[in-house]
């Protein structure tokens, strides 16, 4: 494992650790030195129209929401980093067309809005599932990365299916919490 690659997998096992560790003081009501209490302070400030079960709610999930923003983040930034090692072009020529098809179509809305641009890059347009697949499609660029192909691909639509309620703002099951963490540890183990 290189070194780069082997700092972002302990930085997001740290995330994971930091997550758990709010959980535990939330469902315990104990300070173990994690919570965020300026940022409460001001949410209830500004914020008292929302229930108080809602935004404990969103507090319990914005941990997760931080170990899937790190996450898939990362696997962006390993996805061009080892691309950009075996060709310049490599978005033209390793990418498969539907992910890039998809991509320029998610660009070109969000252009024809109102809103700032998200970035310049088009894989920064390209959904979780379609990272999975430019890995799986260029495995002769990661497979010394990772230990096995299909079993990368499972933890990947593992954490697919865990985003969803995530990203679409709907609390996660206390079994899913748990299998997000136990399905990233199994993203970190093929990563060893």
């Amino acid at each position: 494992m290189r070194a780069e690659d082997a700092i972002r997998l302990f930085g997001l096992n740290n995330l994971a650790i930091e997550s758990e560790l709010r959980r535990v003081e939330d469902s315990i009501d104990v300070d173990l030195g994690h919570r965020r209490r300026g940022q409460e302070d001001t949410d209830q400030a500004y914020y008292p129209q929302f229930s108080e079960k809602l935004r404990d709610e969103a507090a319990a999930m914005a941990g997760h929401y931080a170990i899937f923003y790190c996450l898939e983040n990362t696997i962006r930034t390993v996805i061009v980093e080892r691309m950009k090692e075996h060709s310049s072009n490599w978005w033209d020529e390793k990418v498969p067309e539907a992910v890039r098809k998809n991509a320029q179509a998610n660009k070109n809305k969000e252009t024809s809005t109102a809103i700032t641009p998200r970035s310049a890059d088009l894989i920064d347009y390209t959904n979780f599932g379609e990272l999975g697949e430019i890995i799986k499609i260029n495995w002769d660029v990661f497979g010394d990365m990772f230990r096995d192909l299909r079993a990368v691909e499972r933890v990947l639509a593992n954490l697919n299916t865990l985003r969803a309620p995530i990203a679409h703002c709907k609390a996660l099951a206390d079994d899913e919490v748990v299998r997000l963490h136990l399905s990233l540890r199994d993203w970190f183990r093929q990563m060893e």
